[in-house]
């Protein structure tokens, strides 16, 4: 006030413009937001007044009955306006569930055409890479009621080609024969040469060599005393009538010690020593894990089954990519490497021991017939070849011509 009173009329003309914006402010602008407080404050006491029943009068209450009409008008809106469309026949066709069953059956099969290249690769190994894979299916069609599938091993067209022999014959190992290229020469397993002649598949022949020739597969037996024809075939689990014809006797009492049979399609039998056992073992429960002869490997990259062995299905299918390669499951000699009808690129491990493997439907091949592998050695590179469905593996474990589950093999 000092001030204002020293200052005199131009004070006056100073403040007077800042007076007028000051009274219009607190006349339209102030007042009007005081009258909305003070509202608003009615409002909310009359909404939440002091009752006995608090909460019944808050639901009861007309405002709080339009306010949840206006929530749900314009959630109704919201998600009418969001919805895409929606037809009966493609209902559910993004979910994973869907992805997963649905399959097109216009391209469950896929037939390609077989490659003659042969590459060689080194024997590195990978076993426990996991992958993330996509839900579609990466099987095969190898059924049993298929015309290609078959327990038959080596190489197809070798018996056409053999001329039929009544006898056991000599034959001197030349320079660059293997088992595998003998074994494929005369139409037999690998098993019947390494049995006929006391050889393991690890064993060397060198040129010059004589090696006993079967007329057919099987294992020689020397007749010792006590033998009849019907305990040798309940010995080797071989018809007697087979036993027979195979050796051209007729009859069953015509047998001499030493003399020398052939068991068509016979093995031999592992002499282990017996062993002692207390009463106790004896009351012990089996194994759930089935006895298995040698040392096996998965055989190949990844580790996620596709299909499994059952009574139609002769192996298991192991998913891959063009990338991942197929790997002996144990050591053995090549007895087939080429195309096998709906098996595709397939190849075939003799592992000596009457365990034959079989890796099927790859993109190409690495290894030769005679070739001999260890455990783990790469054997092809996975593809979709044959009757397949996408890259996997189709493995195979047969012994005695009949598909076993690989599953009790390797894990």
């Amino acid at each position: 006030m000092l001030f204002k009173r020293y200052a005199g009329t131009g004070f006056g003309i100073i403040t007077k413009p800042i007076s007028i914006i000051g009274l219009f402010l607190i006349r339209w602008i102030g007042i009007p937001i005081y009258r909305f407080t003070f509202f608003i404050r009615h409002l909310i006491y009359r909404v939440a007044r002091p009752t006995k029943h608090r909460l019944l009068s808050i639901i009861t209450n007309r405002y709080t009955v339009h306010a949840m009409m206006v929530v749900l008008v314009v959630a109704v809106v919201f998600a009418n306006i969001s919805t895409r469309e929606v037809r009966a026949q493609t209902f559910g066709q993004k979910s994973i569930l869907h992805s997963l069953i649905a399959v097109d059956d216009s391209q469950d099969v896929e037939v390609v055409t077989a490659s003659d290249s042969i590459i060689s690769t080194g024997t590195s190994v990978a076993y426990l890479n996991d992958t993330i894979l996509d839900a579609g299916a990466h099987i095969d069609l190898n059924y049993l009621d298929q015309s290609y599938v078959t327990s038959t091993t080596g190489g197809a067209g070798t018996a056409s080609s053999v001329p039929t022999r009544d006898n056991i014959e000599k034959y001197v190992v030349q320079e660059g024969d293997t088992l595998g290229q003998i074994s494929e020469k005369f139409g037999l397993n690998l098993s019947t040469i390494l049995w006929s002649n006391n050889l393991t598949f690890r064993s060397t022949i060198q040129p010059g060599q004589s090696l006993v020739i079967l007329p057919s597969n099987g294992i020689l037996y020397t007749v010792r005393s006590g033998d009849t024809i019907s305990r040798i075939s309940q010995r080797y689990g071989v018809e007697p009538e087979k036993i027979l014809e195979q050796n051209k006797l007729a009859s069953a009492d015509r047998l001499s010690i030493g003399d020398e049979l052939l068991i068509p399609g016979g093995e031999p039998i592992s002499q282990a020593p017996k062993r002692s056992s207390s009463v106790a073992n004896l009351f012990v429960p089996p194994s759930s894990t089935p006895p298995v002869e040698g040392y096996w490997l998965w055989p190949t990259d990844w580790r996620v089954i596709t299909q499994y062995f059952s009574w139609r299905h002769t192996g298991v299918d192991i998913d891959g990519d063009y990338t991942t390669n197929s790997y002996a499951a144990r050591d053995g000699v090549v007895i087939y490497s080429g195309w096998r009808g709906g098996y595709g690129l397939t190849v075939e491990v003799d592992h000596g021991d009457g365990y034959v493997t079989r890796y099927a439907h790859h993109s190409k091949l690495f290894v030769s017939v005679g070739d001999v592998v260890k455990a783990g050695d790469a054997l092809a590179r996975t593809g979709t070849t044959g009757r397949s469905t996408g890259t996997h593996l189709h493995f195979e474990v047969i012994k005695k011509g009949k598909f076993q589950n690989p599953l009790d093999y390797v894990r």
